[in-house]
């Protein structure tokens, strides 16, 4: 998939070669930016502040569960089997509880999952902005990602990615 990538990549380049004057390539590392991005950084912080509050949900229904065990246990010699039945039974459902608000969460299209794209999906918005306007000022006919588009070398004078970092963390 990477080579019909860089082929098709490569072939366009050299279209744009025999078509344009002048060609300007650059590249960004993505992953960089992403790191540095102060937006970036404060996504993150929301997101391990809401992931906190979701720990602190699953902790108290286990808290919960041990509580009950302790109990049963505690009492298991003098109640009637129909009492350790029934302890056991609110044993079970709270641990059934726990594990379906682990999966609301945690699981496939969780909350976790689409709070992460909540979060993302502006920066993600602004950083593609903020390279179309950089193309567009500064004449780029290709801009590649080095974090996933296969650039095995370029000259570093083509990076972009601190004019990028400087972009997206300017104040608003």
């Amino acid at each position: 998939m990477k080579k019909t990538i860089m082929f098709f990549l490569l072939t366009i380049v050299f279209i744009f070669g025999l078509s344009a004057q002048t060609l300007r390539i650059a590249y960004i590392d993505s992953n960089r930016i992403m790191a540095e991005s102060n937006d970036t950084r404060e996504a993150q912080r929301i997101f391990q502040s809401d992931r906190d509050g979701w720990d602190n949900q699953i902790d108290d229904i286990a808290a919960e569960v041990r509580r009950l065990e302790s109990e049963l246990e505690m009492w298991r010699l003098t109640l009637t089997e129909s009492a350790k039945r029934e302890a056991e039974e609110r044993i079970a459902t709270k641990r059934r509880e726990a594990q379906q608000l682990f999966e609301s969460i945690f699981g496939d299209r969780g909350l976790a999952e689409r709070r992460n794209e909540e979060l993302l999906a502006p920066i993600m918005t602004k950083l593609r902005d903020i390279i179309d306007r950089i193309a567009e000022d500064d004449n780029y006919s290709i801009i590649f990602d080095a974090s996933t588009s296969g650039i095995i070398y370029a000259v570093p004078r083509m990076d972009i990615t601190e004019q990028v970092i400087t972009e997206m963390n300017k104040a608003n």
